[in-house]
């Protein structure tokens, strides 16, 4: 059990990650007030039959007094880009009615920062820390929630100038009492990093299984082998969670798929084995890729000895 940085918790969407997190809270900090909202009835329905949380509410209005309840309160923005935007902007005015000795806290857990994090700036400039956890599955809803769904994976936190520094903390103690690990990560960099090591990948996994849809799909996946199986996963991602992702951060996105067009025409001349016009062979490529899984196995290796 982790020390309660907070004392109520505020869920709005939940779905896989926000039921994961409501799940996850109340496993790891006992006597937290839970409550979630979100448009269904039923998901509602669920998250109280399962005791995943304490009250729930369709919407803003349906929690809004509550919000000033409790000496520290967290709310996190779970639902999608778009939405958690809007939800911003209703709930700032909310948030700054809170006590001044009443510690309301707002996050979120988008895939892109840059947008919510001005926004955040703008509306909320103390009492606003964009956040990612790293983390996901590849099926949707509160249904495939698990409180193990952050164990052992990093939590990334966008704070800015304006940033109080104990609510980074408490932030922080909450995030580490869920199993995962905070890291701090300024929004330009953080969508900047995640178009190569997740938004390209996912997009990467629907133009491969798009391709193999031109080709006798059927036939196909019955030769496939291990391979693939991360790709078909990672396919299997919604596009209510990912069209938006791409739309804002279109512009990095851009920069990658301009990169990997240019690195794909490097590589198609050395398949024969041949060595090309200025040395490189497949095997130079083989090479490097062997580096950067070496590399990834002993970050994991010094990041697994380290205390969550």
């Amino acid at each position: 059990m982790a020390n309660r940085p907070f004392t109520h918790l505020t869920v709005f969407g939940l779905g896989l990650i926000g039921g994961s997190l409501a799940m996850a809270a109340r496993e790891r900090f006992p006597g937290l007030h839970i409550q979630g909202v979100d448009p269904s009835a039923e998901t509602l329905q669920f998250a109280l039959k399962h005791q995943i949380i304490d009250k729930a509410g369709l919407n803003l209005s349906d929690v809004e007094a509550s919000l000033q309840n409790g000496e520290s309160h967290l709310v996190i923005l779970a639902a999608h880009l778009p939405q958690n935007l809007e939800i911003l902007q209703k709930l700032a005015p909310v948030a700054l009615k809170a006590p001044k000795d009443q510690s309301l806290l707002v996050t979120d857990i988008g895939s892109c920062k840059r947008q919510i994090c001005d926004r955040g700036r703008e509306l909320l400039p103390t009492r606003f820390i964009a956040g990612h956890p790293m983390a996901g599955r590849e099926h949707s809803g509160i249904e495939a929630a698990t409180a193990l769904l952050f164990t052992g994976k990093a939590y990334l936190l966008c704070p800015h100038e304006e940033t109080d520094s104990e609510e980074l903390e408490r932030l922080k103690t909450f995030i580490q009492g869920l199993g995962a690990n905070p890291r701090l990560i300024d929004a330009e960099r953080h969508d900047r990093y995640m178009a190569y090591v997740s938004h390209l990948p996912q997009l990467y996994s629907i133009l491969l299984t798009n391709l193999l849809y031109r080709h006798e799909p059927g036939h196909l996946l019955a030769y496939h082998g291990g391979g693939l199986d991360d790709q078909l996963r990672l396919a299997a991602s919604p596009y209510p969670m990912w069209g938006p992702i791409f739309d804002f951060n279109r512009d990095n996105m851009a920069q990658v798929l301009t990169e990997l067009r240019d690195i794909i025409d490097e590589v198609i001349p050395l398949l024969s084995g041949e060595p090309g016009e200025n040395g490189e062979t497949l095997q130079n490529w083989f090479a490097r890729s062997n580096q950067i899984y070496q590399q990834f196995q002993a970050l994991r290796a010094t990041r697994a000895m380290q205390p969550s």
